[in-house]
């Protein structure tokens, strides 16, 4: 266990060792919570807008929305049918 020291403005340096085996670099964002006397330090993941979106072919659209047209529509029916509608 390492200690660390809190300076006047209330930080702290995450010592570089432990820095590297968890791959901190400069600009990362750690969640901060508190448990009794605890102050825990969570890494947010990194995520990168490639890892977001998915590139699809225009048919590849149309397909997945025509898709979840019928769906829909079959729910919708199936509901105005336990309803008694017709």
């Amino acid at each position: 266990m390492t200690t660390v020291t809190v300076s006047s403005k209330g930080q702290i340096v995450i010592p570089k060792k432990l820095r590297e085996m968890l791959g901190l670099i400069t600009g990362n964002k750690l969640k901060v919570f508190q448990e009794n006397k605890k102050i825990i330090l969570v890494a947010e993941p990194e995520v990168k807008p490639s890892e977001l979106f998915v590139s699809a072919s225009p048919h590849a659209v149309d397909k997945a929305l025509k898709t979840s047209r019928k769906i829909d529509e079959a729910k919708i029916k199936g509901l105005l049918h336990d309803l008694g509608i017709k």
